[in-house]
């Protein structure tokens, strides 16, 4: 009799370290898209002081990050392809990675949007929507914070990885809040000036979706903790 090769304990092999490729590649993007996501608080910051110089800075700053972020979701992709049918969660991890490259975009969105307020309007000093817009915008680094610490521990404690996910749920509640109230004041500010009007209901807009795009990586962080725990 011929010698028998365990094909099952070989494909197990492969897998394993597939989704330990896949989760380092995870981990390495969440931490490079926490410039473009957090930097919108800081120029939402600096919105009201009219230094267009320095947004254009930031802006810049942004849209590298971006592209570099695009570029790493292109490798993985193409690595998933190579994998085929080999991993049960690939569609997870995919929608995982395009949803952080998604993160990115906006917060590049955001970030250009804010510039061309400031370079073609006079200055917004309406104290009540910019403080209101800061702490949207600080809410998000926090929603940041709890993915990319929910991320750091999802191989070795999944478990803890799905508690720490699920407390972005009701920061993006809070989030929507101050966008509705948000909203409401801008009609009532702006109503006479649509440019203004118009590009603030852009990034407000924006700041919501990218809530909303963070919520959705966490949920997909959550139900790859709930894989890997019944695994254990």
């Amino acid at each position: 009799m011929g010698e028998y090769y365990d094909y099952d304990l070989e494909r197990r092999k492969q897998r394993s370290l597939a989704e330990e490729n896949l989760n380092e590649q995870l981990l390495g993007m969440i931490r490079t898209a926490r410039k473009p996501v957090l930097m919108v608080h800081d120029m939402v910051s600096k919105m009201a002081e009219n230094k267009e110089d320095e947004l254009r800075q930031f802006y810049e700053e942004i849209k590298n990050s971006k592209e570099t972020i695009e570029n790493m979701k292109e490798d993985v992709l193409t690595y998933l392809a190579r994998l085929g049918n080999i991993l049960f969660t690939s569609n997870l991890y995919r929608d995982l990675f395009l949803g952080v490259t998604r993160a990115a975009q906006m917060a590049e969105g955001i970030a250009y949007r804010i510039y061309l307020l400031v370079s073609n309007t006079s200055k917004l000093d309406n104290e009540k929507i910019v403080k209101t817009l800061i702490e949207m915008t600080n809410k998000i680094r926090q929603e940041y914070s709890i993915l990319e610490n929910a991320a750091e521990v999802l191989t070795t404690n999944p478990k803890k990885s799905y508690e720490i996910a699920q407390n972005i749920s009701n920061i993006e509640d809070e989030i929507d809040t101050l966008y509705r109230k948000l909203a409401y004041i801008l009609y009532q500010e702006f109503k006479q000036d649509l440019v203004i009007l118009m590009l603030m209901r852009d990034i407000i807009d924006m700041v919501e979706e990218l809530a909303d795009t963070l919520r959705d990586v966490a949920e997909d962080i959550k139900f790859l903790a709930l894989f890997q725990a019944a695994k254990t």
